[in-house]
């Protein structure tokens, strides 16, 4: 009987931690989104990120359901209120009886319990928690809602015109299924792009699992991107993130990042029909991605620091300053097609005074004419403002 009743147990314990897994919803992806391209998923795109330069697309503009790839959003702007001074990695968040309530893939969080912010956007990035991502909302917001406007603010700044956000974690709406957070594949890639700019985000998105207990919940974060995790069969050892996400309507999704070499690449797919194997997001953008590598590689062009040309300086004690590369300048290039590639130096207007790091321009790479890339052009050095009598008398 003690043996048959420990097995129970085992079993309970067992399928808790599946469910955990779990983001959203029953695990059949049968929403109207899924499979729109006949290819097995409904949209996908694949973005180098530093040039922004799309190297494939399909329905990339058609705004879908997110499910979690949302809370790429809300652990954006959790980031920023950090950056910005308004909370600490450190800042006590309580939870409330609404976000313990959440379901799917959570951290069994309870009403009253207090994390710091830090433990919040953990659970959100790895476990894909919706309870905490709801408790970080509510923190920034006041309530899921009002940070929901904020989302849709925060994605016109950006420039992210195919999204609209009802709330911060992607769940599906039973009470109203078309009030859903959406987003096309495009918008995705960038907002992806935004987030992996944040160190702590990045560590955490490449993070397959991280030790996590709190009384109601002992197994620890376990990051649902098989990516990342050699244990899975979907493993990409290239692979450094970000974000998946499932429910009924929006089908098995991935927002991938890799890099091989001195290119990295963002992956998005959206709508795949299976959790695993050939079908699965996971498989799809590993596909994507190794086509992508096998025919564009990143020409290194020009190294941080070195000066590229001199930009004229008004009223300076010397008529021009050095600039130089503010970082390193690459050309995204296809493979073969390597040759044609000239650097330019783009001045600003620029008056002295002048010190050393000031933006005094830009360095553009060209190649048969076309725009591969742009980075600011600094000073290299420091130019005083003349005299004003040497106006008048220049000698």
């Amino acid at each position: 009987m003690k043996r048959s009743f420990a097995s129970i147990i085992v079993f309970v314990l067992v399928c808790a931690s599946l469910l955990a897994q779990q983001e959203e919803g029953p695990a059949t992806a049968t929403g109207a989104a899924v499979n729109t391209t006949g290819k097995g998923y409904s949209a996908a795109i694949v973005v180098e990120p530093t040039t922004r330069q799309i190297l494939f697309q399909e329905n990339a503009n058609l705004p879908l359901p997110t499910a979690s790839m949302a809370k790429m959003m809300t652990l954006l702007m959790a980031m920023q209120q950090v950056q910005e001074g308004e909370l600490k990695l450190d800042t006590p968040v309580t939870i409330s009886a609404r976000a313990s309530k959440m379901g799917g893939s959570q951290i069994y969080a309870m009403d009253g319990q207090v994390f710091p912010l830090q433990t919040l956007i953990a659970a959100t990035m790895v476990q894909s928690a919706n309870d905490a991502a709801e408790a970080i909302a509510e923190k920034i917001g006041g309530s899921a809602e009002a940070f929901a406007d904020m989302m849709n603010d925060k994605a016109k700044q950006l420039g992210l015109n195919e999204s609209t956000f009802y709330d911060p974690h992607g769940l599906p709406n039973s009470q109203d299924p078309k009030r859903v957070d959406t987003m096309s594949a495009h918008d995705l890639a960038m907002l992806a792009i935004e987030v992996l700019k944040y160190p702590l985000l990045a560590e955490y998105a490449k993070t397959p699992t991280l030790p996590f207990a709190n009384g109601t919940f002992t197994a620890g974060l376990t990051n649902p991107n098989h990516l990342i995790n050699p244990g899975k069969r979907d493993y990409f050892q290239d692979a450094t993130g970000i974000k998946t996400g499932f429910s009924a309507p929006a089908g098995y999704c991935v927002t991938a990042s890799a890099t091989r070499g001195p290119m990295s690449l963002i992956c998005v797919v959206m709508g795949a029909k299976a959790p695993n194997g050939p079908g699965s997001s996971f498989a799809i953008a590993t596909k994507l991605m190794n086509d992508t590598f096998a025919h564009y590689r990143m020409l290194p062009v020009i190294k941080k620091g070195a000066v590229v040309g001199q930009v004229p300086v008004a009223d300076g004690e010397s008529k021009t300053v050095p600039a130089a590369a503010s970082g390193d300048v690459n050309a995204l290039v296809q493979r073969g097609h390597e040759t044609g590639v000239k650097v330019s130096l783009a001045p600003s207007p620029v008056t002295a005074p002048v010190r050393a790091g000031q933006q005094v321009g830009f360095v553009v790479v060209n190649q048969s004419g076309k725009l591969m890339n742009r980075v600011p052009a600094v000073a290299a050095s420091n130019v005083d403002k003349q005299a004003w009598w040497r106006k008048f008398w220049p000698f």
